[in-house]
């Protein structure tokens, strides 16, 4: 209670200093009923009078909220009021783990505490029925031969999951073996409902089959249309751009979003889809249902469709950067993903990509081919024609604040840039 009272007349005492000049007694009187009402919970009220009254707004606490949304930018959690002193609850810290510093990011191990560190999406995949799923099959071809449609659907989702991995995203195979796994058995998994091994439920669900009319040949039946479950807008959304990437490498017909009772998009605590990847019965798609460069093309494009929808650049096999004898890395800075390099122990980053996304001042020297930061050339490579340079380098020269290698991430790895925070000029 005594710290109460002081806080109240502390803040009173500054308002008066801050307004000498100019004071008006009722602006006091209005800042007086404020603080009381901060000190003794009244948060509906507060916000009605700084939105009225924009003078009385809390600097402190909009640094504090603006630093929180950076933090959770960065994967890590919101500041919790853990303990109480006197009755005043304060805040306590975010768990903080895994701090990897040095000029090479080749270290490996846990360090200091005191660095967040970025949480993985988790991708939840399916691969519709089971092999010997009755009538989930094409019809018979004049050699009395067939396909299954989890041939497809299975050797798809195997696909995905490599282009998955290799572009940082943890995986979730809720229907891995040839049986007919359960439908709520799926969604439960993707729910973490039933344990699923990675503690946390999965930021989307992809499901992914090949279509139908009947059970004998039709050739009017064609092409590729996805599946959302109708009144998610996240659902929609992230069905748009599955959509989209497949008719741009399938070149198959559209046949568009739809929206049916699909308990995997029903059931699923997350965006979802279920792809129909193409007619069994019709003769002409059934073979390219049983090609493998079909299979492999619709598995890259559901890829490239789930990078989209997380907003990160698509890190594709033998890449160029690969072809050069280099090792790809995806580099995230705050909200932002690139594609980098790492070469003899040290991390590669794209220079004008970056540099403009921090809002860095910058340059480049045709003579020398060097980018040049605050006035200092640092050591450039000239990749098919995109320089990169050193992140210690950006370091150095407090273009950013820290780098460090995700531990978790394996294939590929990911290098995490933690910018300049500054809380008068909001950050660069």
């Amino acid at each position: 209670m005594l710290w109460n009272l002081l806080d109240l007349l502390y803040d009173i005492a500054y308002f008066i200093y801050k307004s000498a000049d100019s004071l008006k007694w009722d602006a006091l009187l209005i800042y007086i009923v404020y603080v009381v009402g901060k000190r003794s919970g009244m948060k509906m009220f507060r916000k009605f009078l700084t939105a009225h009254f924009p003078y009385l707004a809390d600097e402190n606490e909009d640094w504090r909220k603006w630093a929180t949304n950076q933090i959770e930018l960065l994967g890590g959690r919101k500041w919790q009021p853990t303990k109480q002193y006197l009755h005043m609850k304060r805040s306590a810290r975010v768990d903080q783990t895994n701090l990897i510093t040095s000029s090479t990011l080749s270290q490996e191990g846990t360090g200091p505490e005191g660095v967040l560190t970025m949480a993985k999406k988790l991708i939840a995949v399916d691969d519709g029925h089971g092999m010997e799923t009755a009538g989930k099959r094409t019809p018979n071809n004049p050699d009395g031969s067939f396909m299954r449609e989890n041939e497809f659907n299975r050797a798809v989702v195997d696909k995905l999951i490599s282009h998955l991995k290799r572009n940082g995203f943890d995986v979730l195979h809720v229907s891995p073996g040839d049986t007919d796994i359960p439908l709520k058995t799926r969604t439960d998994l993707a729910n973490n409902t039933i344990d699923n091994g990675f503690g946390r439920r999965a930021d989307i669900y992809v499901s992914v089959h090949a279509n139908a009319m009947g059970s004998a040949w039709n050739a009017k039946a064609k092409g590729i249309e996805t599946f959302y479950h109708e009144g998610s807008k996240e659902g929609k959304k992230f069905a748009k751009v599955i959509q989209d990437n497949l008719m741009k490498g399938t070149l198959m017909v559209n046949r568009g979003l739809k929206t049916a009772n699909l308990h995997v998009t029903r059931e699923s605590k997350m965006p979802a889809v279920l792809v129909e990847c193409g007619f069994m019965d019709n003769p002409v798609e059934a073979v390219l249902l049983k090609s493998e460069e079909y299979r492999a093309e619709c598995a890259e494009e559901l890829a490239k469709g789930i990078c989209e929808y997380f907003s990160r650049k698509y890190i594709p096999e033998g890449s160029a950067i690969s072809n050069n004898g280099l090792t790809p890395v995806e580099v995230v800075a705050v909200d932002q993903n690139f594609i980098g390099f790492l070469m003899n122990g040290s991390s590669w980053v794209p220079a004008r990509a970056l540099l403009n996304h921090l809002n860095a001042s910058w340059g480049y020297n045709d003579k020398t081919r060097r980018i040049r930061v605050n006035s200092t050339e640092i050591e450039t490579q000239i990749i098919d024609g995109v320089s990169y340079v050193k992140s210690t380098d950006l370091k150095a020269q407090g273009v950013i604040m820290n780098v460090m290698m995700d531990p978790d991430a394996l294939n590929p790895k990911k290098i995490l840039i933690y910018p300049i925070i500054n809380p008068i000029l909001g950050g660069n």
